[in-house]
């Protein structure tokens, strides 16, 4: 089984070595091929690769989101509307780089207040905007929007041949090759408000401070794409709109770049529609807990699930109770011995209560993959996120395996380097569970292996 395969960038020569190991490792077949979502580094191998899969390399089965499924009327219409956005998004990108690159703009603010410091944050925010654009779309040679990822386009056309089984939360499945194993489908949820909420709760209420903007962000990307007058989403009334000649001369004085708000709109209205974006790309993420039925142990893989997917798995109708009456999920949740845990450590990919804090299996292990040398310096911090890795190394002793860690440091003040605190959290481990650790724990140059003992014996 394999889930995903993507990076945030890396060329075939240097991927291809990786690609190459798994191959021998599973002697070039996989029973199962899992996606969750399509995002540049979750999909992005069978792009920059994709000779190496679609040449002496068979997969039976491909499992893809209820997202996914281009053939549902609901799905379709959803994605168009969502379509619409990115490419608002990625115009909106060209534009602000564009301006940050007018040198009569950029000399006129830096003579403002503080305008040194403005046009470097102009700059800043551009070139997150184009990270951004990166880790969600297609662009063509000249960095124009395209369409959707090639990796996931040759998933489903050129591995899958568009024989994709589309999972719903709630499913519980099995293979016929993989006996004695049950996948649970958490999400994503097939609602479109659980699939918009970014947040959970704040203080003692929930947090729903993105549906603020929502109305904004459409408007946005209507105005951004130019069919606001068609769609009748302009953020001005008619009787405001004024295109004569007289007019736009007014535009377009040399002397008085700096009194446009262009610059300032496009970036309010970019970095709204980013963040919807990017929650509703992640809370689509195929979500499983997978279940060995002898031993009840259970590994979690969300995706990049945020709080809204999370939340919404305690209210899935299971056909069976958990454990002394529990509901379904949070039995699973106590029964994990391995999480994956989703989006790379950031704030909103771990839910508190509704998901750490369930989990209470003594033997839990985490894996986190979040490369710092490798993420766009515009993530650096924000990623790992403190709370987070304070409670996963808490709750696992010292049982978080991470990529390059010794270059990540556990405090604010960079005092305490992760690998550090990694190793001295695990000397709370008792001498049993340290052995069990080491036996199942293996770090070669090309990959960090952990195997989860199918039952309580080993």
């Amino acid at each position: 089984m394999m889930i995903d395969g993507g990076t945030w960038k890396g060329t075939k020569s240097h991927l291809s070595k990786y690609v190459r190991n798994l191959k021998k490792y599973v002697s070039g077949h996989i029973d199962l091929l899992v996606i969750t979502h399509e995002h540049k580094d979750h999909v992005y191998l069978f792009d920059a690769c994709s000779d190496l899969f679609t040449k002496n390399f068979t997969i039976d089965e491909v499992w893809m989101a209820w997202s996914e499924d281009d053939q549902n009327d609901l799905v379709k219409e959803w994605k168009d509307k969502f379509g619409q956005k990115k490419k608002a998004l990625a115009i909106a990108s060209d534009k602000i780089s564009l301006a940050i690159q007018d040198e009569k703009l950029t000399v006129q603010l830096s003579k403002g207040f503080n305008g040194t410091e403005v046009v470097k944050r102009f700059k800043k925010f551009s070139s997150s905007l184009n990270d951004f654009k990166e880790l969600h779309f297609s662009v063509d040679s000249s960095g124009k929007y395209k369409g959707g990822l090639k990796g996931m386009e040759i998933i489903k056309k050129q591995i899958a041949k568009d024989n994709i089984k589309y999972c719903k939360p709630g499913e519980i499945e099995s293979i016929s090759k993989l006996p004695g194993i049950k996948f649970h489908i958490l999400g994503p949820p097939e609602s479109f408000e659980a699939i918009k909420k970014e947040h959970g709760k704040k203080g003692s209420e929930d947090t729903y401070d993105h549906n603020k903007v929502l109305k904004r962000s459409d408007s946005f990307s209507a105005v951004i794409t130019e069919q606001s007058s068609a769609m009748g989403q302009s953020p001005f009334d008619e009787k405001y709109n004024d295109s004569s000649a007289k007019s736009k001369n007014y535009y377009n004085q040399s002397d008085s770049f700096w009194r446009t708000i262009d610059l300032d709109w496009l970036v309010s209205g970019a970095g709204n529609l980013a963040l919807r974006v990017n929650t509703g790309i992640n809370n689509l993420s195929l979500a499983m807990a997978i279940e060995f039925e002898d031993s009840g142990r259970v590994m979690l893989f969300p995706g990049d699930a945020e709080f809204g997917s999370w939340e919404s798995w305690h209210n899935i109708e299971w056909n069976k109770k958990g454990k002394k009456g529990k509901h379904l999920t949070e039995d699973l949740l106590n029964r994990t011995v391995f999480y994956k845990v989703a989006h790379h450590l950031s704030h909103n990919g771990t839910a508190k209560e509704k998901g750490l804090e369930m989990m209470t299996s003594s033997d839990l292990v985490a894996m986190a993959t979040l490369d710092f040398e490798a993420i766009s310096s515009n993530w650096k911090s924000t990623m790992p996120n403190r709370g987070i890795l304070k409670d996963l190394i808490n709750k696992t002793k010292g049982r978080l395996i991470i990529m390059n860690e010794k270059d990540l440091f556990y405090d604010f003040d960079e005092k305490v380097t992760l690998k550090d605190k990694i190793e001295s959290e695990r000397l709370r481990l008792n001498e049993k569970q340290q052995k069990a650790f080491k036996k199942s724990f293996k770090e070669t140059k090309l990959y960090k292996q952990y195997t989860v003992q199918t039952n309580l014996e080993n």
